[in-house]
């Protein structure tokens, strides 16, 4: 029987609020405020690989405090340390000044020298003092995995930024979330398509070994944003959060389509069931990213709903969205 265009799969499903989120975190024993210290790699070249905005190590010894503003441009967004790689002196006073943009932010060393608490009030401070000479690398815990990273180098300690991706942003692409696209061939970038009502995500797009990709990959969007995934190959597919509770049903044919209104700010890391271990992934990154309490993906967000549009949205879509190139009855 043919698949009747005109009728989408009609669920409703929520992004976790912010009191369900904490909860869900608990649940899963996963707090990114409690994970124990990363090994670091030698040198600030890989810690700073997904980093846009950072392109030198900036000498500030010789004065007593430094600032360092939190919620600068960059990575996609408000998600910048500015300057984020700096050297000091040891006993140099180390101030994080909030701007108020870019949502919740928080400043906490990997190595668990220092944490601050999330702040999202521009004018907020945080302040550390390093004592030795050292390296010590840090982030802002909710969007350390769109690049939001800073480095103190204190002292003579050895450090080199090398080529970072703020010099090679044309580079392959750094950030897997959590390797969740690393074997995705056709992922090069998270495509900023903010500013849009609609977006259209190809399935079935050429990439890893044939018709097994959805295009693009990884996209990031406003919330309130509907994203629509259209079938542009006639193998069998899916679409599948199932953390957020969103699914298509298996389809075959050209010109299928399931749409999903995003809300809140958070993280959907999606694929296809038949094709996922093959790199059929996808990734939908809403508005300022996961919220402080989270799974490694950052699966639980700040308030919002994730809903399958069905029925009620049907006469909206056709008349923003060319209809199915399928004319069978």
């Amino acid at each position: 029987m043919a698949y009747d265009d005109t009728q989408l799969p009609v669920a409703r499903r929520r992004f976790l609020a912010a009191t369900a989120g904490v909860a869900a975190g608990s649940a899963l024993g996963v707090n990114l405020l409690s994970q124990p210290a990363v090994a670091q790699s030698d040198g600030l070249e890989s810690w700073f690989a997904n980093t846009d905005n950072v392109t030198e190590l900036v000498d500030l010894r010789g004065q007593g405090t430094v600032e360092i503003a939190v919620g600068t441009a960059g990575n996609g967004g408000s998600f910048g340390f500015e300057p984020a790689a700096v050297r000091v002196d040891p006993g140099t006073t180390v101030r994080w000044t909030w701007t108020g943009e870019g949502g919740m932010h928080n400043v906490v060393a990997k190595d668990g020298s220092f944490e601050s608490e999330f702040y999202s009030k521009a004018g907020e401070t945080f302040e550390f003092a390093p004592d030795a000479a050292g390296v010590t690398r840090y982030a802002c815990a909710p969007h350390e995995m769109m690049g939001m990273k800073g480095a103190l180098v204190v002292g003579d300690a050895d450090a080199a930024l090398g080529a970072t991706a703020g010099e090679n942003g044309d580079s392959s692409p750094t950030e897997t979330f959590d390797g969740w696209l690393s074997k995705t061939d056709n992922y090069d970038e998270v495509v900023d398509m903010r500013g849009k009502e609609q977006v259209t995500v190809e399935v079935g797009a050429d990439g890893n070994g044939g018709a097994f990709a959805f295009e693009p990959a990884a996209i990031h969007v406003d919330p309130g944003t509907t994203v629509i995934w259209e079938w542009v190959s006639d193998n069998e597919y899916d679409v599948v959060d199932p953390d957020l509770g969103y699914h298509s049903d298996l389809l075959t044919g050209v010109g299928n389509r399931f749409a999903v209104e995003f809300g809140g700010h958070g993280l959907s890391t999606y694929e296809c069931t038949a094709y996922g271990e093959q790199g059929m992934r996808g990734v939908v990154l809403v508005g300022n990213g996961p919220d402080p309490v989270l799974s490694p993906l950052g699966k639980v967000v700040t308030g919002g709903v994730a809903t399958v549009l069905g029925a009620p949205f049907l006469y909206g879509l056709r008349q923003h969205v060319k209809d199915s190139t399928r004319t069978d009855a």
